[in-house]
């Protein structure tokens, strides 16, 4: 077989012949890493599979899924800001597109596409390899007991195979492929409750909070369920019919029509839980569909996932027919079956796939929405309990090592569908509230491979992988790799090298957050001191359980999206108390106040002045 050995020679643009680091991937997470490499100076090729960027962004999750705007900063949120400029620029500020892409974190797939592609188009260091899937990697000499990537073999249709080496990569797949394919270690499927002690591991039945008889907690090799996002319309002009498909299958939907009897459903759509499908206001008279969990009938095919992680092309390509299939007939059914009220179908007919988006699919989105797939076993491995409050505190855990933040429950929509023991029940369902919480750097780092982060697939239990698995998450950790990839780079090569603290540096000056402080945000002269000092614990005593009163999040404009997470502030124009002045001269490092610098012993100041302070002197007493 031949194999063209790539290099990169782009005149006038600064790329080496050779890049120094290859991400796999064109997700939010690999164009976040791709981007921030480069901005280092760093060449890199992005490498997608497919033909189109953005991953499930771009591919009909429109909606964002993230809690309190505070929670989000760095890569998304300048993606964001774009993406609310453009609709400012095209209809104008007062309009309802700006109203409804909520600060730019609800948008149209298309536009979506159209941002990340402006961003990739400005940065000449990035070369982005369309249509190219993995086909193998190469290895070279190990390293200190470590496996060390030297090159990745990709191919498309009818080409001939390319083989790319680097000295440093990034795996930014949803299923962990260039991780696998070189030999790291790998979960799929749930973990026991017994080996992290989490309460909703393993083989699960839980309704309305409560854990049910039947619940195990064994392990076992299941994967959570996946459906599409589908991108509909409302808008006659630009709707496209949902024809019967070939092989449609009434009875995998007709036992639904008893629930519509009943009167416990009585849409097809809906926001909230009297239809089958949730329908999130999109700009432009569109939304984006998708999964109700314990529905009666699902979008998604509980089940049917578990070999998609180490599928086969092949195989994969198999499942999302399933899933594109069953979904398509769905829809058709909602909108033609003789049996539903005529209510439910005249409300199912107003919607329609978008002219305007998908046009290379049939105006269906091209890419599966991929819930879990592989979890790589790294450094450090993120589970229920990273997510939820400490002990003693209102806070999520202490991170010092914290390189990204999320702000989502532990969310997962069930493994197998509900059968006779309980009715109704999707095994492996559960939600359960968490706090905003940081995510250490050792979950990128998978073991026994030198020179690979992985931004995606990264460490954690199913259970902890649970709260992770959002896009802006995603997106912050794939900000952080390529960074970590410069540093390593910088420090040898090995991503065990990188020091943390001098990425923390980075990230913050970039307005990415690695712990949640609801008033300072980015724009705040405070940011990067208030971040470097929440990220090592400065803040988890400012609010004291014995004395609050606890607050449920309030909506902010949908079910999904609050306001800020309550008792997560710093109150920065406080005067700062004595006592915990002291408290944080004792995290700094300072034996006693009297042994505190100077100028941190000046009357009268604020909370934000003094942590000013501390971090203009380094941050330490030391």
């Amino acid at each position: 077989m031949k194999v063209l050995i790539l290099a990169f020679f782009m005149v006038g643009s600064g790329m080496a012949t050779t890049p120094e680091v290859v991400v796999y991937g064109g997700t939010m997470s690999g164009i976040a890493a791709a981007l921030n490499a480069a901005s280092l100076g760093r060449s890199v090729v992005l490498i997608e599979p497919s033909d189109r960027l953005g991953g499930i962004v771009t591919s009909g999750l429109s909606f964002s899924d993230f809690r309190s705007l505070e929670s989000l900063g760095g890569a998304y949120l300048e993606y964001a800001r774009r993406v609310e400029q453009h609709y400012r620029d095209r209809y104008g500020p007062e309009s309802p597109q700006v109203r409804e892409c909520y600060f730019g974190t609800i948008a149209e797939p298309k536009v979506s596409l159209l941002v990340l592609e402006r961003m990739l188009a400005e940065q000449s260091l990035v070369r982005v390899l369309r249509g190219h899937s993995l086909s193998g990697v190469i290895l070279g000499a190990p390293r200190e007991g470590l496996a060390v990537i030297h090159a990745v073999r990709v191919g498309a249709p009818q080409l001939a195979p390319v083989e790319i080496s680097a000295p440093f990569f990034i795996d930014a797949s949803y299923e962990g492929d260039l991780a696998a394919a070189a030999g790291a270690p790998y979960r799929v499927g749930r973990e026991s409750t017994r080996e992290y002690g989490e309460r909703m591991a393993g083989v699960l039945y839980m309704h309305n909070g409560k854990i049910l008889p039947g619940s195990t907690g064994e392990a076992d090799h299941r994967v959570q369920c996946a459906n599409f996002r589908i991108t509909m319309t409302r808008d006659p002009v630009n709707r496209v019919e949902i024809a019967k498909p070939s092989n449609y299958d009434r009875s995998e939907y007709a036992h639904v029509l008893e629930h519509y009897r009943s009167g416990r459903l009585k849409k097809a759509f809906t926001d909230g839980f009297d239809g089958v499908l949730r329908a999130r206001i999109l700009p432009n008279n569109k939304a984006d569909v998708n999964d109700i969990k314990g529905s009666p009938l699902r979008l998604s095919l509980p089940g049917e996932m578990d070999a998609w992680p180490d599928g086969s092309p092949s195989t994969r390509w198999k499942i999302a027919a399933r899933h594109r299939d069953y979904a398509l007939g769905l829809l058709y059914f909602l909108q033609a079956d003789p049996e539903l009220p005529e209510a439910v179908r005249a409300d199912a007919r107003q919607w329609g796939l978008p002219r305007d988006e998908f046009e290379d699919s049939s105006h269906f989105p091209p890419l599966l929405y991929v819930r879990e797939a592989r979890r790589i076993l790294g450094e450090y491995v993120f589970t229920e309990q990273d997510a939820i409050a400490a002990p003693g505190s209102i806070r999520a855990k202490v991170q010092p090592d914290a390189i990204a933040m999320g702000d989502y429950v532990l969310n997962c929509h069930g493994e197998q569908k509900p059968g006779a023991f309980h009715p109704g029940v999707t095994e492996g369902d559960f939600v359960h509230d968490t706090a905003p919480f940081g995510i250490p750097y050792g979950v990128l780092v998978p073991r026994r491979i030198a020179n690979l982060l992985v931004s995606v697939a990264v460490s954690a239990s199913h259970v902890g992988y649970s709260a992770l698995r959002m896009e802006p998450t995603f997106t912050a950790m794939g900000q952080a790799a390529g960074i970590a990839a410069h540093l390593a780079l910088e420090a040898g090569g090995r991503a065990r090298d990188v020091r943390v603290p001098q990425l923390q540096r980075i990230l913050h000056r970039r307005g990415a957050k690695t712990v949640y402080v609801s008033d300072v945000d980015t724009d705040s002269p405070l940011f990067e001191a208030v971040q470097h000092f929440g990220t090592r614990g400065f803040f988890h005593q400012l609010a004291d359980l014995r004395e609050i009163t606890w607050q449920p999040l309030k909506p902010r404009v949908d079910t999904q999206h609050t306001w800020a997470v309550p008792y997560h502030d710093l109150k920065p124009d406080q005067p700062l108390e004595a006592e915990l002045a002291r408290s944080w001269l004792k995290l700094a490092g300072c034996p006693s106040a009297e042994a505190a610098p100077a100028a941190l012993r000046v009357a009268g100041l604020t909370r934000g002045q003094f942590l000013q302070i501390l971090y203009s002197l380094g941050g330490s007493c030391k």
